[in-house]
Protein backbone atom coordinates (compact mmCIF):
# COMPACT_ATOMS: atom_id res chain seq x y z
CA UNK A 1 0.00 0.00 0.00
CA UNK A 2 1.12 3.51 -0.77
CA UNK A 3 0.20 6.72 0.99
CA UNK A 4 0.59 8.07 4.49
CA UNK A 5 0.27 5.06 6.76
CA UNK A 6 -0.09 5.48 10.49
CA UNK A 7 0.19 3.19 13.47
CA UNK A 8 -1.91 5.61 15.53
CA UNK A 9 -5.63 4.75 15.78
CA UNK A 10 -7.79 7.21 13.89
CA UNK A 11 -11.06 8.74 14.97
CA UNK A 12 -13.42 7.47 12.28
CA UNK A 13 -17.09 8.39 11.90
CA UNK A 14 -19.29 5.94 9.99
CA UNK A 15 -22.54 7.54 8.89
CA UNK A 16 -25.30 5.01 8.28
CA UNK A 17 -23.63 2.47 10.54
CA UNK A 18 -26.75 0.29 10.79
CA UNK A 19 -26.88 -0.57 7.08
CA UNK A 20 -25.15 -3.39 5.27
CA UNK A 21 -22.06 -1.46 4.18
CA UNK A 22 -21.98 0.79 7.24
CA UNK A 23 -22.27 -1.99 9.82
CA UNK A 24 -19.70 -4.13 8.04
CA UNK A 25 -17.28 -1.20 7.82
CA UNK A 26 -17.82 -0.33 11.48
CA UNK A 27 -16.96 -3.87 12.54
CA UNK A 28 -13.89 -3.95 10.32
CA UNK A 29 -12.48 -0.59 11.40
CA UNK A 30 -13.06 -1.33 15.08
CA UNK A 31 -11.25 -4.66 14.66
CA UNK A 32 -8.35 -2.70 13.14
CA UNK A 33 -8.06 -0.74 16.38
CA UNK A 34 -9.58 2.57 15.27
CA UNK A 35 -11.82 4.72 17.44
CA UNK A 36 -15.11 4.41 15.56
CA UNK A 37 -18.22 6.56 15.98
CA UNK A 38 -21.26 4.65 14.70
CA UNK A 39 -23.84 7.24 13.58
CA UNK A 40 -27.27 5.77 12.98
CA UNK A 41 -31.00 6.29 13.41
CA UNK A 42 -31.53 2.88 15.00
CA UNK A 43 -28.61 1.40 16.95
CA UNK A 44 -27.63 -2.23 16.51
CA UNK A 45 -26.70 -3.62 19.94
CA UNK A 46 -24.36 -6.28 18.56
CA UNK A 47 -22.27 -3.50 16.99
CA UNK A 48 -22.46 -0.71 19.56
CA UNK A 49 -21.16 -3.13 22.20
CA UNK A 50 -17.96 -3.77 20.25
CA UNK A 51 -14.73 -2.50 21.75
CA UNK A 52 -13.77 0.85 20.25
CA UNK A 53 -17.26 1.75 19.03
CA UNK A 54 -19.18 4.81 20.27
CA UNK A 55 -22.86 5.08 19.37
CA UNK A 56 -24.47 8.33 18.27
CA UNK A 57 -28.19 8.28 17.45
CA UNK A 58 -29.34 10.80 14.88
CA UNK A 59 -30.47 11.40 11.33
CA UNK A 60 -27.87 12.77 8.93
CA UNK A 61 -30.17 15.77 8.59
CA UNK A 62 -29.87 16.49 12.33
CA UNK A 63 -27.18 19.12 11.82
CA UNK A 64 -26.35 19.77 15.48
CA UNK A 65 -26.00 16.09 16.32
CA UNK A 66 -23.99 15.54 13.15
CA UNK A 67 -21.68 18.43 14.00
CA UNK A 68 -20.97 17.07 17.48
CA UNK A 69 -20.37 13.57 16.09
CA UNK A 70 -17.76 14.55 13.53
CA UNK A 71 -15.95 17.11 15.68
CA UNK A 72 -12.38 15.87 16.04
CA UNK A 73 -12.77 13.15 13.40
CA UNK A 74 -9.91 12.31 11.05
CA UNK A 75 -12.07 10.64 8.42
CA UNK A 76 -15.80 10.18 7.70
CA UNK A 77 -17.31 7.24 5.80
CA UNK A 78 -20.63 8.36 4.39
CA UNK A 79 -22.98 5.37 3.98
CA UNK A 80 -26.14 7.12 5.18
CA UNK A 81 -28.89 6.99 2.56
CA UNK A 82 -32.54 6.07 2.41
CA UNK A 83 -32.61 5.86 -1.37
CA UNK A 84 -32.07 2.99 -3.79
CA UNK A 85 -31.71 2.56 -7.57
CA UNK A 86 -35.33 1.80 -8.47
CA UNK A 87 -36.91 4.46 -6.29
CA UNK A 88 -37.03 6.92 -9.19
CA UNK A 89 -40.15 5.13 -10.48
CA UNK A 90 -42.24 6.74 -7.73
CA UNK A 91 -40.15 9.29 -5.78
CA UNK A 92 -37.64 11.18 -7.93
CA UNK A 93 -37.33 14.10 -5.49
CA UNK A 94 -36.14 11.78 -2.71
CA UNK A 95 -32.64 11.72 -4.17
CA UNK A 96 -32.19 15.40 -3.48
CA UNK A 97 -33.88 15.62 -0.08
CA UNK A 98 -32.45 12.39 1.31
CA UNK A 99 -29.11 12.10 -0.48
CA UNK A 100 -27.63 15.21 -2.09
CA UNK A 101 -28.83 17.91 0.31
CA UNK A 102 -27.52 16.08 3.42
CA UNK A 103 -24.19 15.56 1.65
CA UNK A 104 -23.84 19.32 1.17
CA UNK A 105 -24.44 19.85 4.89
CA UNK A 106 -21.91 17.14 5.74
CA UNK A 107 -19.29 18.70 3.49
CA UNK A 108 -19.74 22.13 5.04
CA UNK A 109 -19.62 20.71 8.56
CA UNK A 110 -16.60 18.53 7.83
CA UNK A 111 -14.68 21.48 6.41
CA UNK A 112 -15.56 23.59 9.45
CA UNK A 113 -14.28 20.94 11.87
CA UNK A 114 -11.11 20.19 9.91
CA UNK A 115 -11.97 16.62 8.92
CA UNK A 116 -9.14 15.39 6.72
CA UNK A 117 -11.08 13.06 4.44
CA UNK A 118 -14.59 12.04 3.37
CA UNK A 119 -15.11 8.60 1.83
CA UNK A 120 -18.15 8.24 -0.41
CA UNK A 121 -19.70 5.07 -1.89
CA UNK A 122 -20.75 5.77 -5.46
CA UNK A 123 -22.44 3.23 -7.71
CA UNK A 124 -20.30 1.36 -10.21
CA UNK A 125 -23.37 -0.57 -11.27
CA UNK A 126 -25.40 2.44 -12.41
CA UNK A 127 -23.19 5.39 -13.41
CA UNK A 128 -21.43 3.88 -16.43
CA UNK A 129 -22.58 3.54 -20.02
CA UNK A 130 -23.78 0.12 -21.17
CA UNK A 131 -20.95 -1.65 -23.03
CA UNK A 132 -19.57 -5.18 -23.02
CA UNK A 133 -16.11 -4.00 -21.91
CA UNK A 134 -14.85 -3.65 -18.32
CA UNK A 135 -15.33 -0.08 -17.14
CA UNK A 136 -12.37 1.99 -16.02
CA UNK A 137 -12.67 5.13 -13.93
CA UNK A 138 -12.39 7.28 -17.06
CA UNK A 139 -14.97 5.24 -19.02
CA UNK A 140 -18.04 7.02 -20.36
CA UNK A 141 -20.89 7.52 -17.90
CA UNK A 142 -24.58 7.29 -18.75
CA UNK A 143 -26.72 7.49 -15.60
CA UNK A 144 -30.23 6.20 -16.31
CA UNK A 145 -31.96 7.21 -13.09
CA UNK A 146 -31.96 10.09 -10.60
CA UNK A 147 -30.15 7.72 -8.21
CA UNK A 148 -27.21 7.42 -10.61
CA UNK A 149 -27.36 11.09 -11.60
CA UNK A 150 -27.09 12.19 -7.99
CA UNK A 151 -24.26 9.74 -7.34
CA UNK A 152 -22.28 11.44 -10.09
CA UNK A 153 -23.32 14.86 -8.80
CA UNK A 154 -22.04 13.88 -5.35
CA UNK A 155 -18.74 12.82 -6.87
CA UNK A 156 -18.42 16.19 -8.59
CA UNK A 157 -19.26 18.14 -5.45
CA UNK A 158 -16.69 16.23 -3.41
CA UNK A 159 -14.11 16.71 -6.15
CA UNK A 160 -14.78 20.44 -6.18
CA UNK A 161 -14.32 20.69 -2.41
CA UNK A 162 -11.12 18.68 -2.66
CA UNK A 163 -9.72 20.99 -5.32
CA UNK A 164 -10.49 23.93 -3.06
CA UNK A 165 -8.47 22.29 -0.30
CA UNK A 166 -11.38 21.79 2.12
CA UNK A 167 -10.62 18.09 2.68
CA UNK A 168 -9.44 15.04 0.77
CA UNK A 169 -11.96 12.57 -0.63
CA UNK A 170 -12.04 9.02 -1.92
CA UNK A 171 -14.87 7.93 -4.20
CA UNK A 172 -15.49 4.18 -4.47
CA UNK A 173 -17.68 3.15 -7.40
CA UNK A 174 -18.88 -0.11 -5.90
CA UNK A 175 -20.20 -3.02 -7.95
CA UNK A 176 -22.79 -5.33 -6.38
CA UNK A 177 -21.75 -6.00 -2.78
CA UNK A 178 -23.11 -9.13 -1.13
CA UNK A 179 -22.51 -11.30 1.89
CA UNK A 180 -23.54 -11.93 5.52
CA UNK A 181 -25.50 -9.08 7.05
CA UNK A 182 -27.19 -7.92 3.85
CA UNK A 183 -30.88 -7.37 4.40
CA UNK A 184 -33.68 -7.33 1.86
CA UNK A 185 -34.35 -3.81 0.59
CA UNK A 186 -36.51 -2.79 -2.36
CA UNK A 187 -34.49 -2.52 -5.54
CA UNK A 188 -31.17 -3.60 -4.03
CA UNK A 189 -29.31 -6.89 -4.13
CA UNK A 190 -30.80 -10.03 -5.66
CA UNK A 191 -29.10 -12.44 -3.26
CA UNK A 192 -30.86 -11.40 -0.02
CA UNK A 193 -34.22 -11.56 -1.82
CA UNK A 194 -33.40 -15.00 -3.19
CA UNK A 195 -32.22 -16.22 0.22
CA UNK A 196 -35.44 -15.00 1.78
CA UNK A 197 -37.40 -16.89 -0.90
CA UNK A 198 -35.39 -20.06 -0.23
CA UNK A 199 -36.13 -19.80 3.48
CA UNK A 200 -39.88 -19.51 2.78
CA UNK A 201 -39.93 -22.07 -0.01
CA UNK A 202 -41.22 -19.53 -2.53
CA UNK A 203 -39.97 -19.09 -6.12
CA UNK A 204 -36.89 -17.01 -6.91
CA UNK A 205 -37.79 -14.05 -9.12
CA UNK A 206 -35.57 -12.98 -12.01
CA UNK A 207 -36.11 -9.88 -14.14
CA UNK A 208 -35.45 -10.73 -17.78
CA UNK A 209 -34.02 -13.94 -19.15
CA UNK A 210 -31.22 -14.30 -16.60
CA UNK A 211 -28.46 -13.03 -18.88
CA UNK A 212 -28.05 -9.71 -17.05
CA UNK A 213 -24.55 -9.67 -15.57
CA UNK A 214 -23.12 -7.75 -12.64
CA UNK A 215 -19.79 -7.42 -10.86
CA UNK A 216 -20.48 -9.08 -7.51
CA UNK A 217 -18.00 -8.30 -4.74
CA UNK A 218 -17.93 -9.96 -1.33
CA UNK A 219 -18.43 -7.64 1.64
CA UNK A 220 -15.09 -8.55 3.22
CA UNK A 221 -13.34 -7.32 0.06
CA UNK A 222 -15.35 -4.10 0.14
CA UNK A 223 -14.28 -3.35 3.71
CA UNK A 224 -10.62 -4.27 3.28
CA UNK A 225 -10.24 -2.16 0.16
CA UNK A 226 -12.21 0.84 1.39
CA UNK A 227 -10.04 0.82 4.51
CA UNK A 228 -7.05 1.95 2.46
CA UNK A 229 -8.49 5.45 2.77
CA UNK A 230 -7.33 5.44 6.39
CA UNK A 231 -3.74 4.95 5.19
CA UNK A 232 -3.81 7.89 2.75
CA UNK A 233 -5.65 10.65 4.57
CA UNK A 234 -4.34 13.50 2.44
CA UNK A 235 -4.73 11.87 -0.98
CA UNK A 236 -7.85 11.84 -3.13
CA UNK A 237 -9.00 9.56 -5.91
CA UNK A 238 -11.89 7.82 -7.65
CA UNK A 239 -11.72 4.03 -7.51
CA UNK A 240 -13.71 1.23 -9.08
CA UNK A 241 -14.50 -1.30 -6.37
CA UNK A 242 -15.26 -4.50 -8.21
CA UNK A 243 -13.56 -7.72 -9.20
CA UNK A 244 -13.42 -7.09 -12.94
CA UNK A 245 -15.60 -10.14 -13.58
CA UNK A 246 -19.27 -10.05 -14.61
CA UNK A 247 -21.50 -12.88 -13.36
CA UNK A 248 -24.96 -13.44 -14.83
CA UNK A 249 -28.11 -14.11 -12.84
CA UNK A 250 -28.24 -17.50 -14.53
CA UNK A 251 -24.73 -18.29 -13.28
CA UNK A 252 -25.68 -17.20 -9.76
CA UNK A 253 -28.67 -19.52 -9.76
CA UNK A 254 -26.54 -22.38 -11.06
CA UNK A 255 -23.97 -21.80 -8.30
CA UNK A 256 -26.62 -21.75 -5.57
CA UNK A 257 -28.22 -24.94 -6.91
CA UNK A 258 -24.84 -26.67 -6.97
CA UNK A 259 -23.94 -25.60 -3.44
CA UNK A 260 -27.35 -26.52 -1.99
CA UNK A 261 -27.61 -29.63 -4.15
CA UNK A 262 -31.32 -29.12 -4.69
CA UNK A 263 -33.80 -27.70 -7.18
CA UNK A 264 -36.01 -24.65 -6.61
CA UNK A 265 -38.49 -22.75 -8.74
CA UNK A 266 -37.42 -19.68 -10.72
CA UNK A 267 -39.94 -17.19 -12.12
CA UNK A 268 -38.90 -14.84 -14.93
CA UNK A 269 -40.44 -11.36 -14.90
CA UNK A 270 -40.36 -8.65 -17.56
CA UNK A 271 -37.01 -6.98 -18.23
CA UNK A 272 -36.69 -3.51 -16.65
CA UNK A 273 -35.69 -0.79 -19.11
CA UNK A 274 -33.45 0.92 -16.55
CA UNK A 275 -31.25 -2.16 -16.08
CA UNK A 276 -27.82 -2.27 -17.71
CA UNK A 277 -27.29 -5.53 -19.60
CA UNK A 278 -23.78 -6.19 -18.29
CA UNK A 279 -21.33 -4.46 -16.00
CA UNK A 280 -17.83 -5.26 -14.80
CA UNK A 281 -15.46 -2.84 -13.12
CA UNK A 282 -11.73 -2.83 -13.71
CA UNK A 283 -10.05 -2.65 -10.27
CA UNK A 284 -6.60 -1.87 -11.70
CA UNK A 285 -6.30 1.60 -10.15
CA UNK A 286 -7.18 0.29 -6.70
CA UNK A 287 -5.03 -2.81 -7.00
CA UNK A 288 -2.04 -0.63 -7.86
CA UNK A 289 -2.12 0.31 -4.16
CA UNK A 290 -2.60 -3.32 -3.08
CA UNK A 291 -0.83 -5.37 -5.79
CA UNK A 292 -0.95 -8.68 -3.90
CA UNK A 293 -4.66 -8.50 -3.13
CA UNK A 294 -6.84 -11.51 -3.98
CA UNK A 295 -10.63 -11.24 -4.15
CA UNK A 296 -12.90 -13.81 -2.53
CA UNK A 297 -14.14 -15.98 -5.46
CA UNK A 298 -17.87 -15.70 -6.15
CA UNK A 299 -18.59 -19.35 -5.30
CA UNK A 300 -16.76 -19.09 -1.98
CA UNK A 301 -18.55 -15.84 -1.15
CA UNK A 302 -21.95 -17.36 -1.89
CA UNK A 303 -21.03 -20.45 0.14
CA UNK A 304 -20.18 -18.27 3.16
CA UNK A 305 -23.39 -16.29 2.71
CA UNK A 306 -25.61 -19.38 2.49
CA UNK A 307 -23.87 -20.82 5.54
CA UNK A 308 -24.43 -17.59 7.48
CA UNK A 309 -28.14 -17.79 6.69
CA UNK A 310 -28.24 -21.46 7.75
CA UNK A 311 -29.13 -22.72 4.32
CA UNK A 312 -25.87 -24.64 4.09
CA UNK A 313 -24.21 -26.77 6.74
CA UNK A 314 -20.52 -27.61 7.12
Amino acid sequence: MSGQQTDTPLRVVVLGAAGFLGSSMTRFLAAQGHDVVAYWRQPRPEIEQLHGVTSVVGDIRDTWILSDAIKGADIVYHFASATYPSRFFSEPTAEYTEALSPLLVLMETAAYHGVRKIVFPSSGGTVYADTDQPRHENSATDPRSPYAIFKLAAEQLLGHATRRGQFASDIFRIGNPYGPGQRTRPGQGVLPHWIEALHHGTPIRVYGDGSASRDYIYIEDVCRLMAISCDRLDESNVFNLGTGVATSLEQLIHTIRRLLDKEFEVIHLAHRSSDIASISLSPDRLLALTPEYKFVPIEEGIRRTLKHHRLLCD
